[in-house]
């Protein structure tokens, strides 16, 4: 089952509440999509929370998942994967935008500095001091 296309999309949460990191949509062989999939902060790591609902006495149910433990095993670790690798880009695209900014701070401190500076008027010696 190993060549099974999945198509995951990872969205993480700016700040998060709770446990909940990012959501995730994965598209199955352009045949299926199941939207709202979580990646959750557990005790032992990161792991997928397939989409649930909850009935009348607050049970929580999922209501898509994988129907065996290798294509449970494929997504989950696709999910994870896709989660790692789009919060490593956001933080180098963050990275790259502070050294961006501080090399326009230094830019400008060299353009100040290379400006004549106004002459300051000398105080002249006044009377009664």
């Amino acid at each position: 089952m190993s060549n099974i296309k999945l198509d995951v999309r990872v969205y993480p949460l700016d700040n998060p509440q709770g446990s909940t990191k990012a959501f995730a949509n994965v598209g199955i062989e352009d045949l299926v999509a199941i939207n709202g999939i979580r990646v959750v902060s557990g005790e032992k790591g990161d792991f997928v929370a397939m989409p649930q609902s909850k009935d009348k006495d607050g049970n929580y149910h999922d209501i898509a998942f994988p129907i065996n433990g290798e294509l449970r095993k494929e997504l989950n670790k696709a999910v994870l994967d896709k989660y790692k690798e789009t919060v490593k880009d956001r933080s180098q695209s963050l990275g790259e935008q502070l050294r961006e900014g501080q090399e326009q701070v230094n830019q400008y401190k060299q353009e100040r500095a290379a400006q004549p500076q106004p002459a300051v008027a000398k105080k002249s010696p006044g009377l009664g001091e």
